[in-house]
Order: C-alpha cells, then sequence, then structure tokens
C-alpha cells in the first residue's frame, strides 16, 4: 500500500482556517463587539460578554471554495433572566448597533449576520444566561420568529472536546499540532464542499459532520511505526457510513436535541450516502495501490485540487505495512 501520510498532513494544512493567524478577521471581529459593547452602554442596556463558538472554538473549520463563504459564529451572552426581556428586544439592541456596520446585514432566525464584501460574514447570536436554583447555568438563545428557545453552547463545545481530546492522544501532527480526528473532519468537510459548493438544504452542515464523526465513532489509525495514518480512519469511517441501511443520523446533543441530518429529503439521503460511497472507494484505492501518485490523483477527484499528488520521481512507490485501526472502546 502507498504510504501517503505526508499528503494527507499537507493536505490540512492547506484546507484548515486558522482564526488566530487570520488578522482581517480578527479585526473585524473586535470592531463590531466593541459597536455593540459602546452602543448598549450608551443607551442603558444590559452590557454583553463574547462567547466564541462554531468551528472557531471546536478548530475543525475550512477555509471556502467556490461561492461559499468563510463564516465566524460569535455568541453575545448577556446576564439577564429571559423573562426579564423578550427575546425580540434583546435582538433588537444588537441588530440597531450593527445597522449600517456593512452594507448587508440580515436578521436571520438564529442570529444576525454582517456580511463583508471581502468574502466573509460574522454571524452573531444572542444568548440570555441566568442562574438556576442548583447553580448551573441556564442559556436561552434569542430567535427571530420562536422567541427564546433552550440553548447550551458551552456544552456542545464540551461533547466535542470530551470525544477527541483523549482517544486521538499521540495523533497530532508536527506542522499544525492537530489531533487525527480533527484532520479527518476538515477532510470530510473539505469534501462536502467540492462535492456541494453551495449552500442548501440538501447538504449536511460542518457541525453535522463533526456530530456524526463522534456518534458513528471516527477510530484512530496507525501505522505499525506509530505513526497516525489518516486514509486508514477515513476509509473505516466512511465504508460504515456508505452502508448504513435507512437514514444516518447525529443528534444534536444539547438542546434542541434535533437530527442534524432531519432536514434531508429521503432522496438527499441517497444522495449523501451515494457521494460517500464514491470517497469510500477512492479511499480504498488508495490503500491498496502501491504508486503513491495514482493514490493522490484518486483522492484528487473527491477531495479536490488542493490535495498534493507527489512528484513521481520524489515517490520510488513508496509503501508502508497495513495500518492498525483502534476501536474507540480501547483507546
Amino acid at each position: 500500500m502507498a504510504d501517503i501520510q505526508k499528503q494527507f498532513e499537507q493536505f490540512h494544512a492547506t484546507i484548515r482556517v486558522d482564526y488566530e493567524m487570520g488578522e482581517n478577521l480578527r479585526e473585524k471581529r473586535d470592531i463590531i463587539i466593541a459597536k455593540i459593547e459602546r452602543y448598549l452602554e450608551q443607551h442603558g442596556h444590559p452590557s454583553c460578554r463574547v462567547l466564541l463558538q462554531g468551528s472557531y472554538k471546536m478548530k475543525t473549520g475550512v477555509k471556502p471554495i467556490a461561492d461559499l463563504e468563510y463564516d465566524l459564529d460569535i455568541g453575545l451572552r448577556f446576564d439577564i433572566d429571559a423573562s426579564a426581556h423578550s427575546a425580540a428586544e434583546v435582538r433588537g439592541w444588537v441588530l440597531e448597533a450593527v445597522r449600517g456596520h456593512t452594507q448587508n446585514v440580515e436578521d436571520k432566525g438564529p442570529c444576525i449576520r454582517v456580511n463583508y464584501e471581502a468574502g466573509f460574514h460574522l454571524d452573531l447570536v444572542v444568548f440570555a444566561v441566568s442562574e438556576e436554583d442548583n447553580g448551573a447555568e441556564r442559556y436561552r438563545l434569542a430567535h427571530r420568529t420562536k422567541g427564546w428557545r433552550p440553548a447550551d453552547p458551552t456544552g456542545l463545545l464540551a461533547y466535542v472536546s470530551d470525544y477527541h481530546t483523549n482517544r486521538f492522544v499521540g495523533t497530532e501532527d508536527a506542522a499544525t499540532r492537530t489531533d487525527q480526528f480533527r484532520r479527518c473532519v476538515r477532510c470530510l468537510r473539505r469534501w462536502n464542499d467540492v462535492q456541494m459548493p453551495f449552500d442548501n438544504d440538501g447538504k449536511p452542515t460542518g457541525l453535522g459532520l463533526v456530530l456524526l464523526a463522534i456518534q458513528q465513532e471516527l477510530k484512530r489509525a496507525i501505522y505499525l511505526d506509530g505513526r497516525s495514518d489518516d486514509r486508514g480512519a477515513l476509509a473505516e469511517f466512511t465504508r460504515r457510513i456508505a452502508t448504513t441501511i435507512g437514514r444516518v443520523g447525529a443528534t444534536k446533543p444539547t438542546p434542541e436535541f434535533e437530527d442534524m441530518f432531519g432536514r434531508l429529503t429521503e432522496q438527499d439521503m441517497a444522495d449523501f450516502k451515494g457521494r460517500m460511497a464514491k470517497l469510500a472507494d477512492a479511499l480504498v484505492f488508495a490503500g491498496v495501490t502501491p504508486d503513491p501518485v495514482e493514490a493522490c490523483r484518486r483522492l484528487q477527484t473527491v477531495f479536490g485540487q488542493d490535495f498534493p499528488v507527489p512528484e513521481p520521481v520524489d515517490t520510488a512507490r513508496r509503501t508502508h505495512a497495513p495500518a492498525i485501526v483502534t476501536p474507540v472502546a480501547s483507546a
């Protein structure tokens, strides 16, 4: 089998989003947060604190392609009792604070979206946070049409972190210090975008893929010498998903506990599993061919042109012993 772990790690380094290195994105975020804070103070409204969430905190984001955009979820935590102010009222404070900040500010269902011409947007998500009798914090998300909805953004982040932190110890790559779980999730997210370079209800969300990888147990895979084998981990996972009888799903572990694949129609689900089968076939082919060049060329057909193909002179038909896929229970 071809040894192409180097190419998988190069691919990951190319597609990953590192917001801490994105000076422009950080600057826009800080400007808009300061604008909201000033507005609240000037108008005598309760203050808010920033709660970073989504792929930013999970470190599973990928660079956008085609018509897709960079996005950054910013939670705005108001330490207020939800019964003291309506969701519309609190959202109204934030909306007025950012209105006119760019030419396109959208009042969407779960968020207020500030669009930038540079090809990215910031999603502002408003939360009311109060303390329950047992000392636990209770989050309520301000939805445009549904009012205050139960939520637990910190619990969701902890759920994702708890899954991969211990199970994938020792699989970090040298270039980015990212473990195998997050590298593989980013590969799945880029594959998802390459196959459907647009947003619609038939396309799984990034969070949906993260939760699918957890709940369907993406397993650690390593070579006999202890190095990571991302191809092996993805091949085993995608084959199981593609051959699942009936629908596949992933339930959000926090309120409102929705199925992240529930919006896909039966045809959408069949199409998704069909695309997953083609991905699995490409990963299996890359695992059995002895030629790294041919392996990577095949993987380019599913992951896109950013997946690197080595020069033939550099490979000398480099091969490696089969990898070990470690069951989660023994990880």
